[in-house]
Formats: C-alpha cells, structure tokens, sequence
C-alpha cells in the first residue's frame, strides 16, 4: 500500500517489482493478474474510490482478456460509460471485435474476480476451503458496502 503524494489520505494498493506495478502469478496457470486500487481514509474508514483488475494471458499489458473497472465518481466531465463495469478482450460470433465496449456490473469485490479465476481459468487454490473464505469475505464486502 503506499501513500500517494496528492493526498495524506489516499493510497495505492497494488503489486511492486522493482517500485513498478506488476501483476500476480496465479498458481496453475501462466495467467496473470493485476490488482490496483485507490483507497480514501474517510471519516475513520476506507473507501475504495478506484479499482482495476485485469486477468492477462501472461505478464505483457496487451495481453489482457478480462478488464474489471469502477470509479466512484466519473474520472472526467464527459465520462458517458457505467461507473462500474467490464471489459472482454474478445470478438463477436460474426468475427467482428468487440472494441471499447463497457459491459455494466455493480461494483465487483475482488474476492469475486478470484473466485471466477478459480472456476474459470484453472487458477490453483491454496487453501481447501476457499469457497468458504471467499463466500464469508464476500458477505463482509456487502454488509460494509464501502463502494456505491
């Protein structure tokens, strides 16, 4: 987590290889995924003001296949799309590609992101009882709803 310079009260979660951000290993798989948050101190509790999850083929940016975005609040005045939402690296049945489409969600925990990984993708867990850590993770998510 580290501090952001704008703010004594917003910080940057995320992953760090030689002070860049980089993605994680997922354990099974060649697979990555990058994690990056913008948490804000309020009134003595966190709020995620910004999330980015990217599941990636391998290490390289451009490899992402699944993009899971949110904003609290709109990044820019003419900001038209959902504020929370998902993006596929994918090409439509008649072969067309799917381009800068912004499919809407309700504001995705990341516990979720590596459930589906987990399901999907054939990501190894570590621990045998991972529904359940996730399951009860996931109903905390809902009952703080720190993201709108």
């Amino acid at each position: 987590m580290l501090a952001l310079p704008y703010s004594t009260s917003t910080f940057e979660l995320t992953r760090l290889v030689d002070r860049a951000s980089a993605p994680l290993e997922l354990d099974g798989t060649s697979a990555r995924l990058f994690v990056r948050q913008i948490i804000e101190v309020v009134d003595g509790h966190c709020q995620v003001e910004s999330y980015s999850y990217r599941l990636q083929a391998n290490e390289a940016v451009e490899s992402w296949l699944i993009r899971w975005e949110y904003y609290r609040a709109a990044p820019r005045p003419d900001y038209s799309y959902p504020l929370a939402h998902v993006h596929v690296n994918a090409a439509f049945a008649d072969g067309s590609t799917v381009g800068r489409l912004h499919i809407p969600t309700r504001p995705v925990p990341l516990e979720l992101v590596i459930w589906h990984l987990i399901a999907e993708w054939d990501v190894a867990p570590r621990l045998e009882d991972w529904r359940g850590l996730l399951r009860q993770s996931i109903e905390g998510f809902d009952a703080r709803r720190t993201i709108d």
